[in-house]
């Protein structure tokens, strides 16, 4: 029988979000990012993906829309289509899980963009922590939080009323 290779990797998130009620603006004020590495052959550019895909998911889930009409991309320009700037990069730390389990040389795994598969889920979850409310459709916008927040407020007025 064959000896079964170490799985390739594990990586979660985590995110402290502040919501402008007026305005459905998101904050994000801290990330923590952790990932299951094996060996880190290179620290300098293993943390460089790690960051780069936090970004790419912050991006992904909080402001990149791209709207078409009947197949044809609507969305022209990056005036139009949101990407983050240096302004929207919280404070972000990252926990590494080293072991020697991976499959790579030296018992390495792959980082490449996971960082950015947790991240809209991971910011999903902080809005709806923080307001009650679950969003399911990206990106998680302020026009999105705003309507539910509005929303919210006026089932619990009706509910009051009755």
């Amino acid at each position: 029988m064959e000896e079964r290779t170490g799985a390739a990797c594990f990586f979660a998130q985590a995110a402290e979000v502040k919501i402008d009620p007026q305005t459905g603006k998101v904050k994000i004020l801290k990330m923590l990012s952790a990932h299951d590495v094996g060996t880190v052959l290179n620290p300098l550019t293993h943390q460089g993906q790690v960051e780069g895909g936090m970004v790419q998911g912050l991006g992904f889930g909080l402001m990149e829309n791209l709207l078409d009409d009947d197949g044809g991309i609507v969305t022209s320009n990056l005036g139009e289509y949101k990407i983050p700037s240096i302004s929207d990069i919280p404070e972000h730390e990252t926990v590494l899980v080293e072991d020697q389990d991976g499959p790579g040389p030296f018992h390495s795994k792959p980082i490449g963009e996971h960082g950015a598969v947790p991240t809209a889920p991971c910011l999903a979850n902080a809005i709806y922590d923080a307001i009650g409310i679950q969003i399911k459709e990206l990106p998680l916008d302020a026009e999105k939080i705003y309507a539910a927040l509005k929303m919210r407020d006026n089932a619990g007025a009706s509910m009051r009323r009755s």
